[in-house]
């Protein structure tokens, strides 16, 4: 058992020290599993997970054509949709092993502030400083603008965004003093409020119209089905003393679990939809929130920018915690800036 325990350890040290050493030999290249990709604080550059889970690394950043920002990942972790800095164009970059393309989204405006993708990676949504919303669908190979949204009458500024996966279907987070309100926009022009007091993160389920909220105000978490219909309300969990405020909701693929994190928790509550039974997992981290990785249920909960990664693994009956290193290198968004990968 006590050499077992060492080749658990060993195992990750060796990936370690394997990266670093890649990231410091240009002529070095790696072809491997990769868990998924991270995008910095800014957008700015993009971070590959090489290795397996309980075996892997935040590497150096990949070597990109023209300096970028305000880059989201999709939850596929197949590409990321982002800014060009000089044109400010909204450009899809492909992710790979061996190559990379980016190319611009036809018809999409400039300047975008705010981008989002659906669960399944299949739409997004995109704001600008016009402060026009517009949706697109058939992502990532036949991309196309759906509908789009003029969100300028509506007072406060935008948190952030959720699209459903059709792409008709689009949740705009307001917020106006210490109040917010969740907005939902259709292709067909409807716009309405959805009853959430102060809600701070949303998530639309993949491949439906059932969305999960995180209500500040109400120190909960609820289920809204068919939210362009006559949506019923499913309330999943609810918090009391010592609540500060939520930082993320996710669902599982299937919608049979719930993932929820707060802003000054360093755990993650899981809340099974069928029994109704919640469970606790320390994470031992600030959570910013449920990013997706490659594989089932996987996400990825911190950033790499004051150290290591956790990521929660939920793909199995018995969830886990696992740490990721990161190599330390220059971030940086150019291929002049970056060693080749």
């Amino acid at each position: 058992m006590h050499g077992l325990r060492n080749w658990m350890w060993a195992a990750p040290a060796v990936l370690y020290f394997g990266i670093a050493a890649f990231g410091q030999d240009p002529t070095t290249s790696i072809n491997g599993p990769v868990l998924g990709y991270i995008a910095d604080s800014k957008g700015s550059a993009i971070q590959p997970i090489r290795g397996i889970l309980g075996a892997s690394a935040v590497a150096t950043p990949l070597p990109l054509d023209s300096e970028i920002r305000n880059a989201v990942v999709s939850p596929k972790n197949d590409y990321v949709l982002a800014n060009h800095s000089e044109s400010g164009e909204t450009v899809l970059i492909r992710l790979g092993l061996d190559s990379m393309t980016m190319n611009s989204l036809d018809g999409v405006r400039a300047g975008a502030n705010v981008i989002a993708i659906s669960p399944s990676a299949t739409a997004a949504a995109i704001y600008g400083r016009d402060r026009i919303v517009q949706v697109l669908a058939g992502l990532p190979d036949s991309p196309q603008i759906v509908f789009e949204f003029d969100a300028s009458d509506l007072a406060g500024h935008l948190r952030s965004i959720a699209v459903a996966d059709d792409g008709t279907l689009a949740l705009l987070n307001v917020a106006a003093l210490d109040n917010s309100t969740l907005w939902a926009v259709s292709v067909n022009g409807s716009r309405w409020a959805l009853p959430a007091q102060r809600p701070s993160a949303a998530s639309f389920l993949a491949g439906r119209h059932d969305v999960v909220i995180a209500d500040d105000a109400a120190q909960e978490v609820f289920l809204l089905s068919n939210v362009d219909q006559e949506a019923s309300r499913l309330p999943v969990a609810s918090f009391g003393d010592g609540f500060n405020a939520f930082s993320g909701v996710a669902a599982s693929g299937d919608g049979l679990r719930i993932f929820i994190s707060s802003r000054k928790s360093e755990s993650i509550t899981i809340v099974d939809l069928e029994s109704g039974v919640s469970s606790v997992l320390a994470c031992n981290c600030l959570s910013t929130g449920f990013k997706p990785l490659k594989g089932t249920s996987i996400f990825r909960l911190s950033d790499p920018t004051d150290g290591p990664v956790a990521v929660l693994d939920a793909s199995s009956a018995e969830p886990r915690i696992i740490i990721v290193p990161v190599v330390s290198a220059p971030v940086a968004g150019t291929s002049e800036e970056v060693q080749p990968q």
